[in-house]
């Protein structure tokens, strides 16, 4: 998309999307890298398509640029995004700048709330936008409800 006052901007790679996906979605080993074999096999049993891990590591790292429609629709209800969002690149830029945005809302609300429960704020990270700010939301009104109803210590 080309900003009326700069350049266009530099187009998404697929390895940049799936990568963002991957970051937000996929459970991460000890390494804290996906498992690409335990992946693919998930989105195969899921979609019926025939995917494996060294293929998905490949669209990770950028070395295959072009998967198929039927490759991408697979992936797509994976990760629970429209298709589009790895042919439009200013859908994919919405939704990665919408997710951090979200992000950064529920890491404030959990750090001014006292949260530092490891597990607990991965278990958090792994909603959707959606669902990150919701449960800001109700950190902030737990904390609101608390502080309303401490009382001033008697003398």
């Amino acid at each position: 998309m080309k900003d009326e006052e700069g350049p266009p901007e530099r187009r998404l790679t697929m390895a940049e999307k799936l990568g963002h996906l991957l970051t937000l979605r996929a459970e991460l080993g000890d390494d804290g890298k996906p498992s690409y074999k335990k992946l693919a096999a998930e989105i195969a049993a899921q979609s019926g398509e025939t995917f494996s891990g060294a293929y998905l590591w490949q669209l990770h790292r950028g070395e295959r640029t072009n998967p198929t429609l039927r490759h991408l629709t697979a992936l797509a209800a994976y990760f629970r995004v429209p298709v589009s969002y790895f042919t439009d690149d200013d859908l994919a830029r919405e939704m990665i700048e919408e997710e951090d945005l979200a992000r950064r809302e529920l890491d404030k609300s959990m750090t001014e709330a006292g949260v530092s429960a490891v597990y607990l704020r991965g278990d958090l990270a792994a909603l959707s936008p959606e669902g990150k700010r919701m449960a800001a939301e109700m950190i902030r009104r737990l904390r609101e409800l608390e502080q309303g109803t401490r009382k001033p210590p008697h003398r």
